[in-house]
């Protein structure tokens, strides 16, 4: 999880790799009814439920992470090594070098996808899933790690 989020920012510590505030590019509130959000930026480099016309896309239409990545946010979740604890940041030791949570049930998905609010697809935004329940809908024979259909 450690890697992703690093991967995801990009080399940046705001709460997107290009800069801005989730309350900008998010459409919940009641203002938004009067302001609509402003999602010029986020549109240029996030698959969204803004933008998405409510599917996937193709990796190419949006621009790359200072890093070179795309798609780390919005489009689809990516599914990280971690057991998923929501208190983990606060155990963490400071300076842990790639750390790896081994304990629970959960695994932690990260990056929001193209149903995602803004403010869920920020580069510290954190979920969650129970693995054996994914693996339940693949109508792959053998069963894939990688299969995600929520």
């Amino acid at each position: 999880e450690a890697e992703w989020e690093y991967a995801a920012r990009g080399g940046t510590a705001s709460p997107y790799f290009f800069g801005g505030n989730p309350k900008d590019f998010s459409d919940q509130g009641f203002w938004r009814k009067i302001f609509p959000a402003k999602t010029d930026s986020i549109s240029s480099y996030v698959i969204y439920t803004k933008n998405s016309r409510g599917r996937t896309q193709e990796p190419d239409v949006v621009k790359s992470n200072p890093f070179g990545l795309k798609n780390m946010l919005g489009n689809v979740m990516e599914y990280c090594a971690d057991k998923y604890d929501p208190e983990v940041y606060g155990k963490r030791a400071d300076g842990a070098h790639d750390p790896v949570n081994t304990q629970g049930e959960e695994w932690v998905i990260r990056g929001g996808n193209y149903l995602s609010d803004a403010a869920d697809v920020r580069s510290a935004a954190r979920d969650h899933t129970l693995h054996d329940s994914w693996l339940k809908t693949d109508p792959q024979q053998p069963k894939s790690i990688w299969w995600y259909s929520d």
